[in-house]
């Protein structure tokens, strides 16, 4: 008796970021912030290593590659068993100092108001973090833009933070838009699997050394010339 042969594997369909730039129009947008739209994530990753310093400890290079992105909750767990310390008083002291840190003015990264005002003015955009509410929208009122986006999204709107896809599905259905039309940007492996996992199409920009999130394109940074170009043609959607 003939075995037949097993039904071929659907391939999946081409990224339309597999272009550049792309003959695509996102039906929405969702930006992470920390990290992506302001300079905050390599300065809590300087504030995690003196914490830890202070301590006699360092994180390895997979860890802090592992981490860098995640929840807080899932940083200080982390550090916590780094330090020998119960994870409630290492969460007490380093958010006294993350707090104490960013009660400056945080700057934006290159290129970061002005591509999300230019999503906004064509498409429906938010905001999807792992930062705490209160944190998030002072960082976006800090530089401007938190009036400009029609939803934000933090770890506290949801069950699960990133990798979770919790956080982008939830700014896609405030957007009104289907996962498989939105694009995300992301700059940390941790955000970009959130991203996919949810069904977004996912541009990277990494701004801190060592991360490499799995994207169709990655760009250097939000400055680039092409983004910029392939943004500002987009069709109208508003």
């Amino acid at each position: 008796m003939s075995r037949r042969p097993a039904p071929a594997r659907p391939q999946p369909l081409p990224s339309p970021l597999a272009s550049w730039p792309p003959a695509w129009t996102p039906a929405a947008v969702v930006f992470d912030c920390d990290g992506l739209l302001v300079d905050t994530e390599s300065r809590w990753v300087v504030l995690q290593d003196a914490y830890l310093a202070s301590h006699g400890a360092a994180f390895d290079e997979a860890t802090r590659r592992a981490v860098t992105g995640q929840s807080a909750e899932v940083v200080v767990t982390t550090i916590a068993e780094h330090v020998g310390k119960e994870p409630l008083l290492v969460a007490d002291e380093l958010f006294a100092a993350h707090r104490e840190d960013v009660t400056e003015q945080e700057p934006p990264l290159p290129g970061a108001v002005e591509i999300v005002r230019a999503a906004a003015a064509a498409v429906p955009v938010a905001v999807a973090s792992n930062s705490p509410r209160d944190m998030l929208d002072a960082k976006l009122a800090a530089i401007g833009l938190l009036d400009v986006v029609d939803a934000t999204v933090s770890i506290d709107d949801v069950a699960h933070g990133k990798p979770a896809p919790d956080l982008y599905l939830t700014a896609a259905a405030a957007l009104g838009a289907a996962p498989g039309d939105c694009l995300a940007l992301e700059d940390s492996e941790v955000g970009g699997r959130a991203a996919t996992s949810a069904g977004l199409h996912l541009l990277a920009v990494p701004s801190v050394p060592g991360q490499a999130p799995e994207a169709p394109r990655t760009l250097a940074s939000l400055e680039d010339p092409v983004l910029r170009e392939w943004v500002a043609g987009w069709e109208r959607r508003r």
